[in-house]
């Protein structure tokens, strides 16, 4: 009887490394034009599931202490021009700051006591620079601004020059444009140019051909892209960045796409996957 159990209990595990080795094998086997790798970046720090607030210092350093190379930030300004980190269309509702509509609208002395709606500590909205200032060898990191406009002001070109000139003198400061990625669409991105940025575009509703045309970095795009379509990006040169990878299952949807960057919900599981976890940072 114990002989079949150990027997039982070896073929269990003989199995297990079995498919264990299949997996890593097939999702080892990246195809794309960042030198064969992925670069992982968490999705506004360590994801939407962590216990603290997207786009806080509390959940962008994790991930980059777990062994992430970098994070996308949701990024916005105030009405004088100092660049936030949040997410969403006004901070009623969000944050303890009742009633309070776009940070645009105000200046930062206004809404930097705009603590998150959150259990767990006093959590405010955080200006860039704060954690950029906070974060060891940030130059060494990489981040991806997902750069939300002001609904109102969307097409406004000026507003739009102001925007752009906010994320300038930041990566001016730290002297970081060249791993800033900006994400946004066609004429936003020009207009950067324009402006002597010297950072990446990642054009958002644009065709390859557009962005090819228009000698923009790479494109943003979901793990719900036809393949078809990130091969023929990488034919003509473009970097391709990817995400919608909310789970472990999305992050291996996505890795079988070739991206070059990824925005991962899930950092851990896909940073154990390619054996980059950092098992030494105890994950607050």
């Amino acid at each position: 009887m114990m002989n079949r159990i150990r027997t039982s209990i070896y073929l269990i595990i003989a199995i297990s490394i079995l498919f264990s080795r299949c997996d890593k094998e097939e999702d080892y086997n990246i195809n794309n034009l960042n030198h064969n790798v992925i670069m992982i970046l968490g999705h506004a720090g360590m994801g939407d599931m962590y216990k603290y607030p997207n786009n806080s210092i509390e959940s962008i350093e994790p991930v980059i202490r777990i062994g992430a190379d970098g994070t996308e930030m949701d990024v916005q300004i105030t009405k004088d021009s100092v660049l936030i980190l949040f997410h969403d269309e006004t901070l009623d509702g969000r944050t303890r700051c009742d009633g309070y509509s776009s940070p645009y609208k105000y200046n930062w002395s206004e809404i930097k006591d705009c603590y998150y709606n959150t259990l767990i500590g006093n959590i405010p909205v955080y200006t860039v620079d704060e954690v950029f200032g906070r974060l060891p060898d940030v130059n060494e990191l990489y981040f991806s601004f997902d750069c939300k406009l002001e609904p109102d002001l969307y097409y406004d070109v000026e507003y739009r020059r102001q925007y752009l000139r906010s994320i300038k003198r930041i990566c001016d400061k730290y002297n970081i444009s060249n791993n800033v990625f900006i994400e946004g669409d066609l004429n936003f991105l020009l207009l950067g140019r324009e402006l002597g940025m010297e950072n990446k575009g990642i054009v958002i509703g644009s065709s390859v051909d557009e962005a090819v045309t228009n000698g923009i970095f790479g494109i943003g795009t979901t793990i719900d892209t036809d393949p078809s379509e990130i091969k023929y990006a990488h034919s003509k040169g473009l970097y391709v960045m990817m995400w919608g990878a909310k789970t472990d299952s999305g992050n291996k949807k996505a890795i079988r796409l070739n991206p070059d960057i990824l925005q991962t919900d899930k950092p851990i599981p896909i940073l154990m996957l390619f054996d980059r976890f950092n098992f030494d940072y105890p994950i607050p």
